[in-house]
């Protein structure tokens, strides 16, 4: 599974796309980035079905 950082990067989104769309800071999506589990399950929902992935990607991605 990908991390959510790596399916927007291999969408070519930026950060800036992604928090704009969702209504949020970038900071702030960027710490979701780091720290999934922040974020609401509304707010993992609307950032995949921007990304194009599953949020299942999101909440259970294998850390290296």
């Amino acid at each position: 599974m990908k991390s959510l950082e790596e399916a927007r990067k291999e969408k070519g989104i930026s950060q800036k796309a992604v928090a704009s769309n969702v209504g949020i800071a970038r900071q702030t999506y960027s710490k979701y980035e780091r720290h999934p589990e922040l974020m609401s399950i509304e707010q993992a929902k609307s950032i995949c079905s921007f990304i194009g992935c599953d949020i299942a990607q999101i909440f259970f991605a294998k850390n290296s």
